[in-house]
């Protein structure tokens, strides 16, 4: 009985190991026939290629081949269910040309049915030439426009500890403005550098500018007050204090009532200051953020006097939109590794650079990420260079 066992067993063990042939899917019916009515629709970077797949029984798939601009081959599929291919990865506007085949479900391919076409300007290419680096507050901004909204990576630049150039930052994003500051630096010149690139392996020449620097610094926090306009809301339910959202302890927070929602805050920061940026912190609840009463949407107003007690909107101007984003971009409830970092260092809001000196600000909450009818703020702190009074 065991030998019986035994010899099964090596069976079974020959028959796993035997190398298995790769077949086609079915056998052939003949070579396809080619794609006909072709259209091309040049794209940025690319071309959108229609046409009119072949009539044949066993037809699996159309592909194109073709080069790109950094001499890498490409390739682009799409099943006989579809009458289009997308071609992209070019970084010029030069003619090319792509290899049309059709393939069946033997894998034969057809013979190849080449087109030209010449892409408009790259994703890329306009990035590149709207970029700028400028001065700002303890550091450089770096602006750059994506119109098409397609992905970029962009590595930031600049001078470490002993003055030699490393990357700060590496991010990758497909709006159409975008804007972003490296901060921590001394008003003195430096260079900082940005290089972008897409996602088929075309780069941008190192991007560089000379600039110093604006002064900036915390504004102390223990000038900070809240005035409490008549139409604001109160930040001190369950047993919060104003001076909490301004004490450096992220463990303590303001909290309105229910029902408050949207909730006026105005502030005196006690001086008046050329305003760089502010960083709003979340409460951490349940060993998380990004819920309950956690600040998502805000506007940010100023006033140039000393505002009414009223608290009449009229005498507000609104400055900036704000939000608090998760850098993962996941949904509902989900938050990341990066999430969490993202709010333990708060979120900062940077003011345009031509802004005139305030000292005070007005925020207004909108809503919250666990959409309650109440907010509560953990730590409120503004940067910039205060003014000789």
């Amino acid at each position: 009985m065991k030998t019986k066992y035994l010899y099964f067993i090596l069976l079974l063990l020959f028959f796993s190991c035997a190398e298995k042939e790769l077949t086609p899917i079915s056998d052939s019916l003949g070579k396809p026939g080619i794609v006909t009515d072709i259209v091309i629709e040049p794209s940025h970077g690319g071309a959108m290629i229609s046409y009119k797949i072949p009539n044949t029984e066993d037809l699996l798939a159309v592909k194109g081949l073709y080069t790109v601009s950094n001499g890498k081959e490409r390739e682009a599929i799409a099943s006989f269910y579809e009458n289009k291919l997308q071609i992209q990865g070019y970084h010029d506007t030069l003619e090319h040309s792509v290899r049309l085949y059709a393939i069946n479900r033997s894998m034969e391919l057809s013979d190849p049915v080449e087109v030209k076409f010449r892409p408009l300007e790259s994703p890329l290419s306009m990035a590149i030439r709207t970029t700028t680096i400028e001065a700002d507050f303890g550091g450089a901004r770096f602006d750059w426009k994506n119109p098409v909204k397609k992905p970029l990576n962009i590595e930031l630049l600049a001078p470490d500890s002993l003055g030699r150039m490393s990357t700060i930052s590496i991010l990758t994003s497909d709006i159409d403005k975008n804007t972003y500051s490296i901060r921590g630096y001394d008003p003195q010149p430096y260079r900082f550098s940005m290089i972008i690139s897409d996602n088929f392996d075309n780069f941008s020449d190192t991007i560089s500018a000379e600039v110093t620097p604006l002064f900036e610094e915390r504004l102390d926090k223990k000038k900070y007050s809240v005035m409490q306009l008549n139409n604001d809301k109160v930040f001190t339910e369950w047993g919060c204090l104003n001076i909490h959202m301004f004490d450096d302890d992220f463990s303590t927070f303001g909290h309105t009532a229910n029902n408050a929602i949207p909730a006026g805050l105005t502030i005196d920061l006690g001086t008046t200051a050329k305003l760089s940026r502010f960083v709003m912190h979340q409460r951490i609840f349940g060993d998380s953020y990004y819920n309950h009463g956690n600040p998502k949407k805000m506007e940010i107003y100023t006033c140039d006097h000393q505002p009414s007690q009223s608290g009449d909107w009229s005498e507000w101007t609104k400055i900036m939109d704000c939000e608090i984003v998760k850098p993962s971009g996941s949904p509902g409830g989900t938050v990341t590794d990066l999430d969490m970092e993202a709010a333990r260092n708060g979120h900062e809001f940077a003011f345009d650079l031509s802004q005139p000196p305030m000292r005070y600000v007005r925020i207004l909450f909108l809503s919250t990420w666990g959409g309650t009818s109440y907010v509560h703020p953990a730590e409120i702190a503004f940067y910039g260079e205060e003014q000789q009074q």
